[in-house]
């Protein structure tokens, strides 16, 4: 364990901000702008923004953050300000020093530790090696439920980035769901709420070469699969 902490900190201390801009399809047809900021102090950020027809029928501008220990990548806040539509909603969270999340400064619940979100399971698949993150269950945390987390290594393969192609590792992501009585809100943002659905399907290809980044990543549903493609 040591050794993994030190490749944290060493390739967090070569690397002061990664920004990748992302394109979302649906059915290939653009929907969607994604920017994504990671910063080596322990800080990822997401913005979202509709684009084209899309946004006009259904306009949708989102922004998430999470901050993180450094060295093993467990929350230490994380938040959202969501314009979806006539939907809106804000949170704010923090850990206290008693492995206790609170929402919003009132509700507290406790959780196991070493959790992650999926803010911070995507910072820290964008830092290691796949075989340090291959099969290990991670305690994981949404909005209140509780759960567990791991990353399956499927292949390397090369993904074509725009101008290039880069090798890369290709994994599955599953998200398991154990204890929901806690869940702070009835409703929440799409992307919240689909990415943890029992049937959905999530991969995600990530540059071997560093800095590390996500070229691709994909989210099937029941209804059809949405990618993103980052776009240099």
């Amino acid at each position: 364990m040591e050794a993994v902490n030190r490749i944290y900190t060493l390739f967090l201390l070569f690397s002061l901000c990664a920004g990748q801009h992302y394109e979302v399809s649906i059915l290939g047809f653009p929907v969607a702008d994604v920017e994504q900021t990671i910063h080596s102090y322990g800080k990822i950020e997401f913005s979202t923004q509709n684009r084209g027809i899309f946004d006009l029928i259904w306009p949708a501008k989102n922004y998430y953050e999470a901050k993180y220990d450094t060295n093993s990548f467990t929350l230490k806040s994380w938040g959202k300000n969501i314009k979806q539509g006539e939907f809106k909603q804000k949170i704010n969270a923090y850990m206290d020093t008693s492995r206790v999340i609170v929402y919003n400064d009132e509700r507290e619940i406790a959780l196991p530790d070493s959790t992650r979100t999926i803010l911070t399971l995507l910072a820290l698949v964008q830092t290691i090696k796949a075989e340090q993150i291959d099969t290990k269950w991670l305690p994981y945390e949404q909005e209140g439920m509780i759960g567990n987390a791991r990353f399956l290594w499927a292949d390397t393969i090369n993904i074509w980035d725009g101008k290039d192609s880069i090798f890369c590792d290709h994994y599955r992501l599953d998200l398991k769901i154990i204890d929901d009585k806690e869940k702070i809100n009835e409703r929440s943002d799409y992307f919240l709420e689909e990415v943890i659905l029992k049937n959905n399907v999530r991969e995600i290809w990530v540059s071997r070469q560093r800095p590390k980044k996500i070229i691709k990543a994909s989210l099937k549903t029941t209804w059809f699969p949405i990618i993103a493609r980052v776009i240099e």
